[in-house]
C-alpha cells in the first residue's frame, strides 16, 4: 500500500523540519508528504527520497483553521492510506511501516501512540535512539507492546495529532467538519463521526515523539473558538465535549457553563496576564 504523511502548521519551523529529519530515517518512506500552511505559505528544504508537496488555506476568522486544514491536505492526497502527524510530531522509524500494516490488516481509523520529549530533546543535532531513551508515555494513553493494536469503542480517546485512516474511511466519515472553526473540538467530532458511520477505531503502537512546547492549561488563549465549537459539538451530539477545560475557564469566572444547559455565556476574555500564568511546559494533560 502507498501511504502519504500529512502535515498542516502555523509556525513551528524547526519543528516541521524534525518532523522532516524524522521521516528521512523511516524503514518504510511515505509516498509524498503533504504539508499545509495556515494562514501561511510553507518553506521546506530540497528533499530526494520522497515528494514534498505544500499548500495553504487563509482564514479570517481563526488563525487556526484545523478542520478546514486537514480536509485541504486529505483532498491533495494521490494515496490509498494516509497518516496524519501533527507539527510537533517526530515520526519514529516504524511508525509508518506500521501504520500501513494496520490499514492492511483492519480497516480502522488507527491513532498512534504519542511519547512527550523533556526540554531540549530535539534541539540540534539529535539522534533517534536518544528520542527514543528520553520520550514519556502520556497517562491517559492505552499501553502497547511492540507491534500490539488494539481494537477500541472509546472513541472520545482519540486525538488528531497522529493516527492513520485509508481514504475511503475518511470519505466515508466526511472528513473533519469544517464548520468548527478553530481551536477545539474538531478531532473529537471526527471521532464520532466515524463512530456515527460505522467505522471502527483502535489503537496502533506506531510511536510519534512530541516535541517539547509551552502550552497554556487551560488553554485561556483559545477560549472564544473552544466556547463556540463547544455549542457546535452539544448541538450536534446532545453532550458536552472539553468539559475540563469549560469547567476551568467557570472557575475564573470567564464564563457561564451549565451541563444541563444547551449554550454559554462569555463574560469577558482572559487577559494577557492571565494566559501568562497560565502558560506551562507540561504537556496538557499530565
Amino acid at each position: 500500500m502507498r501511504i502519504s504523511v500529512l502535515t498542516i502548521v502555523r509556525g513551528r519551523q524547526a519543528h516541521l523540519e524534525n518532523q522532516l529529519k524524522g521521516l528521512l530515517q523511516s524503514t518504510v518512506l511515505p509516498h509524498e508528504w503533504i504539508v499545509v500552511g495556515m494562514n501561511q505559505e510553507v518553506t521546506l528544504p530540497d528533499c530526494k527520497r520522497f515528494p514534498i508537496r505544500t499548500s495553504s488555506v487563509h482564514y479570517l476568522t481563526e488563525p487556526l483553521p484545523l478542520a478546514q486544514a486537514r480536509n485541504h491536505a486529505a483532498s491533495l492526497c494521490t494515496t490509498d492510506g494516509m497518516v496524519f502527524l501533527d507539527v510537533d510530531c517526530i515520526p519514529s522509524p516504524d511508525l509508518i511501516g506500521k501504520m500501513v500494516n494496520a490499514i492492511q490488516a483492519e480497516d480502522r481509523l488507527w491513532m498512534g501512540r504519542p511519547r512527550y520529549l523533556p526540554a531540549g530533546a530535539a534541539d540540534g543535532d539529535w539522534q533517534m535512539d536518544q528520542l527514543q531513551q528520553q520520550a514519556v508515555d502520556h497517562p491517559l494513553q492505552p499501553q502497547l507492546g511492540d507491534h500490539e493494536r488494539h481494537s477500541s469503542e472509546r472513541y472520545e480517546m482519540f486525538w488528531s495529532l497522529c493516527f492513520a485512516i485509508g481514504q475511503s474511511s475518511f470519505k466515508r466519515i466526511g472528513g473533519f467538519d469544517d464548520t468548527f472553526d478553530g481551536y477545539g473540538g474538531e478531532d473529537t467530532d471526527f471521532a464520532f463521526s466515524a463512530r456515527n458511520a460505522g467505522v471502527p477505531f483502535g489503537f496502533v503502537n506506531a510511536v510519534a515523539y512530541h516535541q517539547h512546547h509551552s502550552v497554556c492549561k487551560p488553554p485561556l488563549n483559545h477560549l472564544k473558538p473552544i466556547v463556540e465549537n463547544a455549542e457546535r459539538f452539544r448541538r450536534k451530539w446532545g453532550v458536552w465535549p472539553m468539559e475540563s477545560w469549560l469547567n476551568a475557564f467557570a472557575e475564573r469566572e470567564l464564563i457561564d457553563f451549565d451541563k444541563d444547559d444547551d449554550s454559554i455565556a462569555i463574560h469577558r476574555l482572559p487577559t494577557e496576564s492571565e494566559i501568562q500564568k497560565a502558560t506551562s511546559l507540561t504537556p496538557a494533560g499530565f
